[in-house]
């Protein structure tokens, strides 16, 4: 039995990625944007957060962690596919989702594509490499979140 000031409490991080995953599901219908399928098994188990999926690797682009925009809805499969998947199998999964569904769905890795390029233009602008003059600039906490909370509500305003 644990007493109640063993219990940890939760990281601040996990809180917000909390309330973006929330806010994510209350905008945009609980479906797949590769495939379209639903996310209804997923629920209320230990693998629902993998299928928000940061279209930007999270280590190489830590600024867009909390970027709304970055985060997709996909299957656990297609997360792990993106994330560390060859070309060559992500077309051999739509393939086989085609295949499956009779011709009638498909899975469009494009949009993940079509995403990535723009995250990556909007990152390069807002937290760039070279600032006033010093290279590899490391962004305090402050500029950090005053960029992601203009961009997320500029997303959020963009949605309605």
């Amino acid at each position: 039995m644990t007493n109640i000031h063993q219990i940890e409490p939760p990281r601040a991080s996990e809180v917000a990625m909390t309330l973006i995953r929330k806010t994510i599901l209350q905008r945009f219908s609980n479906k797949s944007i590769v495939s379209g399928l639903w996310l209804r098994d997923y629920a209320n188990t230990p693998l629902f957060p993998n299928c928000f999926l940061h279209v930007l690797p999270v280590k190489e682009y830590p600024y867009f962690k909390y970027y709304m925009k970055g985060i997709a809805l996909v299957t656990v499969g297609e997360a792990g596919l993106w994330m560390q998947g060859t070309t060559e199998e992500r077309i051999q999964y739509s393939l086989d989702f085609e295949e499956k569904s009779g011709g009638k769905n498909t899975a469009d890795w494009s949009v993940l594509s079509r995403l990535e390029t723009e995250l990556l233009a909007e990152y390069r602008k807002y937290f760039p490499y070279t600032v006033r003059g010093i290279v590899n600039y490391r962004f305090t906490l402050n500029e950090q979140q005053a960029v992601i909370g203009h961009l997320n509500k500029k997303y959020i305003d963009g949605l309605k």
